[in-house]
């Protein structure tokens, strides 16, 4: 078995360093974010060194257009198997507060430290506002881990292994980072960040409202965010409710770490 990013696999091509003869199943995990990622072509490349007689197996959160072209191009008379929701939306309270830039992590910190009861996922943008935003909140008490891709492998599973063990109430992450990832009890997500469309809008709050348990959605919504969140309310079966800014005080937040 080999497991592999495409241009991991590429290089190895490459160098002649990895055989294709014997492969009889491929396996491609999370379709929609690597293509979104640029990756299409790469992957292209790598089916045009598979033998003729294999399995491919596709696995895929949400099926856009470039994944059906591939669907069409690569698999002959597929077999399509579709997993129901575990989310339960009847469960699941979806809101957002209008809040200025100057107080978004004011009232992060509010939240988490007055409205958070068990574990919390924290969503942004890039690994940069990842690292900024848990630094910033454990400087006030919070704990936090971080995780994104950029992260060494044994740092991204000393965050898992503090989240499940109760060590940390909060894991601050970007969406590659944190699809896939078996986190049970999740009770609160934050869009820190909001999303640049609808499906990754549910597949952040599909973390929450599981098995019969309750969740909340919140998404911190400042200007620079308007067009995102128009692209996210697109999706009509989103039902997010805009809720009144509490009091809360202003801390502390430095972008220099």
């Amino acid at each position: 078995v080999v497991v592999g990013t495409p241009g991991r696999i590429l290089d190895h091509i490459s160098r002649r360093t990895i055989r294709f003869d014997r492969i009889s199943i491929f396996v491609l995990d999370e379709a929609d974010k690597m293509f979104e990622m640029g990756f299409a072509d790469d992957v292209e490349q790598i089916i045009g060194y598979l033998p003729d007689q294999r399995q491919m197996l596709l696995f895929s959160a949400t099926m856009p257009s470039s994944v059906e072209h591939l669907l069409k191009k690569h698999l002959y008379h597929p077999i399509r198997l579709e997993g129901e929701s575990q989310v339960d939306v009847r469960l699941l309270h979806q809101r957002y507060f209008d809040v200025d830039m100057r107080d978004k992590f004011s009232l992060l910190v509010n939240l988490l430290k007055n409205n958070t009861s068990g574990l919390a996922l924290v969503f942004c943008a890039t690994r940069d506002e990842v690292d900024i935003v848990s630094w910033n909140l454990s400087k006030h008490g919070v704990a936090v881990r971080a995780i994104h891709g950029g992260l060494s492998q044994n740092r991204r599973l000393k965050a898992l292994d503090a989240l499940r063990d109760a060590k940390i109430d909060v894991l601050v992450a970007t969406d590659v980072a944190a699809r896939g990832l078996d986190i049970k009890n999740v009770t609160h997500i934050y869009n820190y960040d909001v999303p640049k469309t609808s499906e990754d809008y549910t597949h952040r709050v599909g973390r929450t409202a599981r098995a019969g348990a309750a969740g909340d959605a919140v998404t911190l919504l400042t200007q620079r965010d308007y067009d995102n969140f128009r692209r996210v309310l697109s999706d009509h079966s989103i039902n997010v409710e805009q809720s009144k800014l509490p009091d809360f005080p202003r801390v502390e937040f430095n972008r220099r770490i």
